[in-house]
């Protein structure tokens, strides 16, 4: 009876912590112009070097992007390996302005030759958006506009969940 009730113990807790972390993943971003990104979250050091990298371009819809969600400011570096599709990056403030924009980041196949893979100009931001180039919504985006935070999670909960995840 004992090994049953441990075992029920640790299956409850790893679910919670799974569907704390898939709660994190449900968002999205409006822009100023009223459109909706359906954003995949990403913010543990593994999801942030795979980024985007091996995903189809038919797999990618154009109104999907990838947010990288970090707990401070710096500057960021992107590059492009292994990727099926040019990408748009916006470099956000912790506020989700945008400050800077890198648009149609050219696509690499491989990983070879990474003195030939595209790279993106260092920008000091918090947190960084990518989406397909060809995306008309990302086209509408510009310096200066303010993306909202639309999920069950406001930005601050969502933060105080990250780093809790972060520190197991």
């Amino acid at each position: 009876m004992r090994k049953f009730l441990t075992l029920l113990c640790l299956f409850t807790l790893l679910s919670c912590q799974s569907e704390s972390q898939d709660t994190l993943k449900l968002l999205s971003l409006k822009t100023p112009q009223g459109d909706l990104i359906k954003t995949d979250l990403v913010f543990t050091p593994a999801d942030t070097m795979q980024g985007l990298s091996g995903i189809k371009s038919e797999d990618y819809a154009e109104d999907r992007g990838m947010f990288f969600f970090n707990l401070n400011d710096e500057e960021r570096h992107f590059w492009m390996p292994d990727t099926y599709f040019d990408l748009d990056l916006f470099y956000l403030d912790k506020d989700l302005v945008v400050l800077d924009i890198v648009r149609k980041l050219p696509f690499y196949i491989g990983r070879a030759n990474q003195e030939l893979i595209p790279r993106a100009r260092g920008v000091w931001c918090r947190h960084v958006l990518e989406m397909k180039a060809s995306s008309p919504i990302a086209a509408k985006i510009k310096i200066g506009d303010r993306l909202e935070w639309k999920s069950s999670k406001t930005l601050q909960e969502t933060e105080a969940e990250i780093i809790k995840i972060l520190k197991k």
